[in-house]
């Protein structure tokens, strides 16, 4: 697929809704500062590549909108699935996207579902496993999911906010949750989601789980950020970056590239495995392997699962 912005015009397989771009721009404020920034739209149609013939209509940005395909639908049940499902059809590449207006059934770590209203930047990236690029040490592998927060941090911090990185996937702006990160491999296709709190946040009543850190907005911070001026920032400095670090550093450098930003190190949290296991402990800083190293009850240990929350004082 050509590189650009497409919004696409046709639902699929039940997995998402199909949009044009005067829907997309009433359905919230932020959306409606994107089609004019990126505007102006055309009709396209894409075509199916799975050798069916079948085409879906698409509008397509005439401006010049980076070097990957960055797909826009409607509500969504998941982009994670979404994507896969366009990755068969349509011959997505490497770095391409599905980005969706809202989602039904977001997921999150441990299959924990995310409030997902308009407005915000919900988005599945198709990635290139860092494991396999020519070069690359295999212990990349295992860094996915830490690079993708180092990534988007780096982006954030690129329109002036402070982020920190709540293990395992977690963005803290001043302690509050602003971004959650999933990466999934199933058969050989690696996707990094990416959930980002533009203009909305669920409140402490509005969370599934009612001891997770509080959720914070970046309109709260003082930022006006729109999802497509955001995604345009982190789609093209992540991916320079993400062969940056796999040419120049080690995946040890890189973990401690990340002990400076890690939340909480140094300070004792609660860590709860499962809804009625948790224990207190201190934070040590990341392993060699991007393990969380804890001191508990005077015994050093590393630990590879777990919600982390701050130890309320």
């Amino acid at each position: 697929m050509e590189p650009g912005i497409y919004i696409l015009a046709e639902a699929k397989d039940g997995l998402f809704d199909g949009l044009d771009p005067e829907r997309l721009a009433a359905a919230h404020p932020a959306w409606a500062v994107d089609l004019r920034r990126f505007g102006p739209w055309s009709e396209t149609v894409i075509c199916d590549k799975t050798g069916t013939g079948s085409k879906m209509p698409a509008w397509r940005t005439e401006i010049a909108a980076g070097s990957s395909a960055s797909l826009i639908c409607g509500s969504c049940s998941s982009t994670m699935d979404g994507l896969r499902c366009l990755i068969n059809a349509f011959g997505l590449s490497p770095w391409d996207c599905l980005i969706a207006l809202q989602q039904e059934k977001g997921r999150g770590q441990r299959e924990r579902s995310w409030i997902s209203p308009p407005g915000n930047l919900y988005v599945s990236w198709y990635w290139p496993d860092p494991g396999n690029v020519e070069g690359a040490a295999q212990a990349w592998r295992s860094m996915a999911s830490l690079m993708a927060g180092l990534l988007t941090a780096e982006a954030l911090e690129s329109f002036g906010v402070k982020v920190r990185i709540k293990w395992p996937n977690d963005l803290l702006v001043n302690d509050r949750k602003v971004c959650g990160i999933l990466v999934e491999n199933l058969s050989g296709l690696l996707i990094v989601g990416i959930g980002l709190n533009l203009a909305y946040a669920p409140g402490k009543e509005g969370l599934r789980d009612l001891v997770a850190v509080p959720a914070a907005s970046l309109y709260e911070a003082g930022l006006e950020i729109t999802p497509l001026e955001f995604w345009a920032r982190l789609a093209e400095t992540g991916r320079r970056r993400f062969y940056q670090l796999l040419e120049s550093i080690s995946p040890e450098i890189f973990v401690k590239l990340l002990n400076a930003r890690l939340a909480w190190k140094g300070e004792k949290v609660t860590i709860r495995k499962s809804p009625d296991k948790a224990y207190t402990a201190e934070i040590l800083g990341l392993s060699a392997d991007g393990g969380l190293m804890i001191n508990r009850e005077g015994k050093s240990e590393t630990i590879y699962t777990g919600s982390i929350f701050p130890v309320k004082k």
